[in-house]
C-alpha cells in the first residue's frame, strides 16, 4: 500500500470523464486519496482506483401497478429490458456496416459513367494528342493532353473562347480560340 500527499498527481478513474486521467489529489486519509481533481476535465469527486471498474447498472426496480399481479409485472420489465437489449444490438450493427448516402452512390455511378464515355471515345478516335494552349484552336473529336486533366477528347465548342472536353473525370469547360 503506497502512502499519497496531498497536491501530488495520480492515475485515477474519473467520474465525468469515464476513463482514466491524471489527477491531483485534494484531501488524504490514512495515506489514502479521498477527494481528487481530474486534470482533464476540473471535476472534484472521490477517488476512485485507476484499475476499478466503473460500477455496474443498478438492477431495474419491478412496479406492480394497481389491479395486477407480480408475476405480470416482472414479465412486462423482463420484455422492456429484452427490447431494450434488441435496440441496442441493432444500433452497433447499424454503426458497424459502412453506410453510403443516396449522393455517395449517385456520385459513384457518374463517375462510372464517365469513365465509361471517356473509354469508347479514347477507342474510336485515332491520332496524337495536341498540348493543351488556351489560345490554341481545336476542333470536335479532337484529342487534348491537359497538364491537369491528361488526355482527354473535344465534345462541343461554344464559340468565340470556350470548349468542352471529356477527360477521364468528366467533362471541362476549356478556354479556346474555336
Amino acid at each position: 500500500m503506497s502512502s499519497f500527499v496531498t497536491g501530488q498527481i495520480i492515475e485515477a478513474r474519473c467520474s465525468r470523464c469515464r476513463d482514466v486521467t491524471g489527477h491531483v489529489v485534494m484531501a488524504c486519509l490514512d495515506g489514502m486519496p479521498i477527494k481528487v481533481e481530474c486534470r482533464a476535465c476540473g471535476s472534484v469527486h472521490k477517488y476512485a482506483a485507476p484499475s476499478a471498474a466503473p460500477r455496474p447498472k443498478a438492477e431495474t426496480t419491478v412496479r406492480v401497478k394497481a389491479g395486477h399481479g407480480r408475476a405480470e409485472a416482472v414479465d412486462a420489465t423482463v420484455k422492456a429490458e429484452k427490447a431494450v437489449e434488441r435496440m441496442a444490438s441493432m444500433a452497433a450493427e447499424k454503426k458497424a456496416a459502412p453506410r453510403i448516402s443516396k449522393a455517395e452512390q449517385a456520385s459513384m455511378r457518374m463517375a462510372e459513367e464517365n469513365e465509361q464515355r471517356w473509354s469508347q471515345a479514347m477507342a474510336t478516335i485515332v491520332g496524337t494528342a495536341e498540348p493543351y494552349n488556351m489560345n490554341g484552336k481545336f476542333a470536335v473529336r479532337a484529342l487534348v493532353e491537359h497538364p491537369v486533366f491528361g488526355t482527354g477528347v473535344v465534345v462541343e465548342l461554344f464559340p468565340p473562347d470556350k470548349m468542352d472536353v471529356l477527360f477521364r473525370e468528366g467533362v471541362k469547360r476549356l478556354r479556346c480560340a474555336c
